[in-house]
């Protein structure tokens, strides 16, 4: 058996740290995420920020069919890595504060975009049509358990919440190889084989 992924006491201490200085003054919970992007040349670009003391660049592109040059990754795939890192980063704040062993986690995001909807064709809407967070998991948790706690995330992680009041988002839930939660409705149970973008 692998060692725990997660060090427990100290993203529980954390959970209750920011918890109590939070309630106690309000203010200290607002924080302004910022990032300054520019148009580098055709549809390609670059978001520079800094974060921790540290300064950061992120290079978007699109292919050369849509008028890039298949440079960088696009503004979609930035999207669906901000939903797993999110989720990733509560689930395991939720297992810990469970106190819980992980030993793995792995996380995958899914979408479907409708191309007319970006080029004004048929009324097609220009956003994501739905969203599906697929998380494998190998822990302790009993299944029941584990459902209740991949709930939680989603409630707390701010990506996920903000795009589930947008478009629907469904859960999946792979746990130590079983699926123990499948929220997809039935005409998108086998989304997931369907052909994905490269």
């Amino acid at each position: 058996m692998s060692a725990d992924l997660i060090d427990r006491p100290r993203l529980r201490a954390s959970l209750q740290r920011i918890a109590e200085r939070t309630r106690a003054d309000a203010a200290s919970a607002r924080m302004r995420p910022w990032v300054a992007a520019r148009l580098e040349g055709d549809v390609a670009s670059i978001s520079e920020f800094e974060q921790y003391g540290t300064r950061y660049a992120f290079r978007s592109d699109e292919s050369a069919e849509r008028g890039g040059h298949d440079s960088a990754p696009s503004p979609m795939r930035y999207l669906l890595s901000s939903l797993a890192f999110c989720m990733l980063g509560w689930a395991a704040k939720t297992w810990a504060a469970a106190d819980v062993a992980v030993r793995s986690l792995e996380a995958e995001v899914r979408t479907c975009l409708d191309l007319r909807g970006e080029h004004l064709v048929e009324g097609a809407p220009a956003h994501p049509l739905w969203f599906v967070v697929e998380l494998r998991i190998d822990d302790d948790a009993a299944p029941e358990q584990a459902v209740a706690l991949l709930r939680e995330a989603a409630r707390r992680c701010p990506t996920t919440s903000l795009v589930s009041k947008a478009v629907p988002l469904h859960l999946v839930l792979v746990q130590r190889g079983w699926t123990v939660l499948d929220t997809r409705p039935d005409d998108l149970r086998n989304e997931h084989r369907e052909e994905q973008t490269r």
